[in-house]
């Protein structure tokens, strides 16, 4: 079910390197970013960014629109990739724009990839549950309370209607220091730089995974042959208050300033508890997924301080 060394469908393609080829979507990005570093070793990258600088050198970087259907149909004929690993998204926006990106984008993606025999290795989120239950399995029924998590849940059914041999991975919340910082302590920090109140929520319960765990868990996959849903989320379950508390602690700054609150006194229509049961992923994968404590407590070289 699961193989640690990069394996070849496309023998021809392979051929002209030696080495499999790998497309990594949204690889500006901190996740993305993170793959495509990681897979320089074994893969021959390209990767794709929309806005900014995409950063790593060592790949070959191409822009992409996921909501031009013209350009992932071209962009996969010209890199021929072996496996794609697809980690574009946006977290934020209007309906018809979460659906033009997440959902139309991702269709295009999963069919350009089937079409040419290209693994596919989708990532999700724990937000497509509605977060009444907690400790969620793969055979758990989506059912999300945000037009984010509506969008991603509608994102897997196009990817397992495209390929049956495609990998759905859903996952929580990412977390990283290097070389990106993630965009949840970056928001904690800034808030605190600027003197605004920082509530966070007691009984909101998510499953956090630093991001080179995750990076590796999704490298597995695309050399493997695993196929449909999969939980691969950190083995802690934790608050978004607590969560928080940690971070901030790690990267050297005071969280004092940070205000307990109820999610569900907010008003704001968000799940509760969308752990992640990832039993599933732990059995097929060699790639440790650790909790929060685990990683910030281990022997790591300290992070940079943060102002």
């Amino acid at each position: 079910m699961w193989y640690t060394g990069a394996s070849v469908k496309n023998s021809s393609v392979a051929a002209k390197t030696g080495r499999p080829r790998l497309l990594v979507t949204g690889g500006s990005g901190t996740l993305g970013s993170c793959v495509a570093s990681l897979a320089r070793a074994s893969w021959d990258v390209t990767a794709t960014y929309l806005d900014g600088d995409p950063g790593e050198p060592a790949v070959t970087w191409r822009r992409l629109d996921l909501r031009q259907a013209s350009q992932v149909a071209k962009l996969l004929a010209e890199a021929e990739p072996d496996a794609v690993i697809h980690t574009a998204a946006i977290a934020a926006g209007p309906r018809e724009e979460l659906e033009r990106v997440n959902v139309a984008g991702t269709r295009q993606v999963a069919r350009a990839a089937a079409s040419r025999g290209a693994r596919l290795v989708h990532v999700s989120t724990d937000l497509v549950f509605d977060g009444r239950k907690g400790n969620y399995i793969e055979d758990d029924p989506p059912a999300p309370v945000t037009e984010y998590g509506r969008s991603k849940a509608l994102a897997e059914k196009e990817v397992l209607a495209a390929s049956g041999d495609a990998a759905v991975v859903r996952t929580s919340l990412i977390y990283s220091w290097r070389p990106k910082l993630d965009r949840h302590t970056r928001w904690l920090t800034e808030r605190l730089a600027s003197g605004e109140p920082v509530h966070l929520f007691t009984d909101e319960l998510r499953s956090p995974i630093r991001v080179e765990s995750l990076a590796r868990a999704l490298l597995e996959l695309a050399a493997g042959h695993y196929a449909g849903l999969l939980h691969v989320a950190g083995s802690q379950s934790i608050s978004r208050y607590d969560y928080g508390l940690r971070l901030l602690r790690f990267h050297g700054l005071n969280p004092s300033p940070v205000i307990a609150a109820l999610g569900g006194e907010s008003g704001l229509v968000r799940p509760l508890d969308t752990t992640l049961d990832s039993s599933r992923a732990r059995q097929l994968l060699a790639t440790p997924l650790p909790g929060v404590d685990e990683v910030l407590s281990a022997p790591l070289a300290p992070p940079a301080r943060l102002p």
